[in-house]
């Protein structure tokens, strides 16, 4: 494969001690110590505590625009070394800078909670707060979900040297971990390199991939236990004292969804098991075996399958967006363009992929591990679809650019189903086995395996609040966990019990169930593409707008305005039947 792009992050800053960074930093610290001088002294007469209300959104908007732009630029440094501890020192002395910031917040929510009227009168002197109600309505909601000021200040501190450092313990161990691949000449493979080997058409190449991952997580399973405890530890402590039921509770908050959405959702992810299952038995007899192993999940259906150049993913990707609309595909040929986009594996980089916001410079960047399948052609126009979304928020306020992770999904899905109905309305017939496989298989894994992680973290939280738990018990959880989704699909003697080892989303302290809003966004992608096919050219317009309100109102609100009742597992269901309905299509061409 030829050379793929790297980031170019030089426009951004460049360096860490240049001094464009270095003065924003400077002008950070400034707005930081502005909102805490106006948190300290509001002003006693309801008119002038509106423009006080309004500053405050000002003032906070601006250390947030900051503080996530430098943030973005040392997380992105690291996260293609994370051994490049420039990088980290700025994040760790960011984050120090943040205790300050959460102070602040933590006052502005008890003084705006301790006048019942003061929101009411402000908003009818101060009209223009208005666009603001969901944003001060849900700082009244979390008020009533924080501890004092002075453990708040304590927990932000603690964080920085606890949580915080398990996460990139995950982060640093998941990329620099290694073991022999050739035993002749000693060539090594990272981790991240042997779970890209999981596309491999040689099923002894992926079963050797998937045995010496396994044995590689073996080796490491003891410090990244005691990390996840101490994630999960943290989160569970912390939920406690803010007085949330549980830290499912805590989630849905942070989602922005009601539990009714939740259980409709799981509801329907349960009811379509046996489907997935169809699907799994059906692939395992095209390939000749009696049952799937986990490692051949993402294996192809013919040995030749053909890989993809980068240059080649790019055209396919601007091609299929130009069909949807000329300006997401005017924005992707700027983000291939300008070098927004890192796809080079290689060792200390992290895996997976992801898209990150760079408010100030109004750009995204992308960071992914091409590995020439038509899954990672899928992965890209994925990542573009968030950076699409921050296209459209890029002028919003920082707080209406602050949406939930549910939704943060939408953009993303809908780009990965234009590239896949593109693909299927343009391959060749005899290729539409293979185009479904790649749908099916994603599908599953955002379905079926993000089941199991819900499963496993939901009991994972539930007995951490009694005791740690020790790796052994921790790869028992999961694969009941998986048994419980995958079933009888899977040869349970080549399940993968260190799965909780490979996510980074389950050593987050501060976002937990990182894993159903996949689910979500994948359902309501595949409804939002569904009312795309009725409507035609006139939805870009409907879709840019849902975009743009993703930060302004809670789920339930927003897909009402598209008529989308996301209570009722009746539009749940609608999504599901559209991935039933190309199993019913692969299970017969098989």
């Amino acid at each position: 494969m030829k050379t793929l792009p790297a980031w170019k992050l030089e426009r951004i800053y460049s360096s860490f001690t240049g001094k464009k960074l270095q003065n924003h930093l400077r002008l950070l610290g400034k707005h930081i110590k502005r909102l805490a001088k106006l948190i300290e002294s509001p002003p006693k007469t309801q008119d002038k505590r509106a423009y006080w209300i309004k500053e405050f959104i000002d003032c906070y908007n601006m250390c947030s625009d900051l503080f996530v732009t430098l943030y973005a630029f040392a997380y992105m440094h690291y996260t293609i070394n994370t051994a490049n501890y420039e990088a980290i020192k700025c994040m760790n002395d960011l984050d120090k800078t943040k205790i300050s910031l959460i102070s602040s917040i933590v006052t502005f929510r008890n003084t705006l909670a301790g006048e019942k009227q003061l929101l009411k009168t402000s908003l009818r002197l101060l009209p223009e707060l208005k666009n603001y109600v969901f944003f001060l309505n849900e700082q009244l909601i979390l008020q009533k979900h924080q501890m004092t000021k002075e453990q708040e200040e304590l927990a932000a501190d603690l964080s920085r040297s606890g949580a915080d450092l398990w996460s990139r313990l995950q982060e640093a161990v998941s990329s620099q971990t290694s073991v022999v691949w050739d035993e002749e000449h000693g060539k090594k493979k990272t981790i991240i390199e042997l779970r890209a080997l999981a596309h491999e058409p040689d099923r002894q190449v992926r079963h050797k991939a998937y045995s010496l991952e396994l044995s590689a997580w073996e080796t490491v399973k003891t410090p990244l236990a005691y990390a996840l405890n101490g994630v999960k530890g943290v989160s569970v402590s912390l939920n406690k004292r803010r007085e949330y039921k549980n830290t499912l509770e805590c989630s849905l908050l942070q989602a922005r969804i009601s539990r009714n959405v939740l259980n409709s959702l799981i509801t329907v992810m349960e009811k379509a098991l046996p489907d997935f299952r169809r699907y799994l038995k059906a692939k395992a007899k095209i390939l000749g075996l009696k049952k799937l192993a986990f490692f051949d999940l993402f294996a192809p259906l013919s040995p030749s399958a053909e890989k993809w150049s980068f240059s080649r993913a790019r055209d396919f990707i601007i091609q299929g967006f130009a069909r949807f609309s000329q300006e997401l595909k005017n924005f992707a040929l700027k983000a291939f363009n300008e070098n927004w986009i890192d796809a080079q594996p290689k060792t200390g980089k992290i895996g997976g992929a992801y898209c990150i916001s760079l408010p100030l410079p109004q750009e995204s960047r992308i960071l992914c591990n091409f590995d020439g399948s038509f899954s990672a052609v899928t992965t890209i126009a994925h990542e573009l679809g968030h950076a699409y979304h921050h296209h459209l928020l890029r002028k919003h306020s920082a707080i209406h650019r602050d949406y939930p992770m549910t939704l943060a999904e939408t953009a993303s899905i809908f780009c990965e189903n234009i590239i896949i109905n593109n693909a299927l309305l343009s391959f060749p017939a005899a290729e539409k086995i293979n185009l479904l496989e790649i749908f099916l298989a994603d599908s599953t894994q955002v379905i079926v395996d993000i089941l199991s992680r819900f499963y496993f973290e939901s009991e994972l939280i539930d007995l951490r609040a009694e005791k740690e738990l020790s790796a052994d018990e921790l790869n028992n959880l999961m694969l009941k966990a998986q048994q419980k989704t995958y079933g009888q699909a899977l040869d349970p003697a080549h399940l993968h019990a260190f799965m909780w080892a490979v996510k980074s989303h389950y050593y987050r302290s501060e976002l937990a169930f990182y894993n159903y809003p996949y689910a979500f966004g994948l359902l309501f992608g595949l409804g939002l593409h569904a009312l795309y096919t009725e409507q035609g050219a006139s939805f870009t317009t409907v879709y840019d707008k849902l975009l743009k309100d993703t930060g302004r109102m809670n789920c339930m609100e927003l897909t009402r305005q598209v008529g989308f009742n996301i209570e009722s597992t009746v539009f749940w269901q609608k999504g599901m039947d559209i991935i039933k309905k190309r199993i019913d299509e692969f299970v017969s061409l098989a």
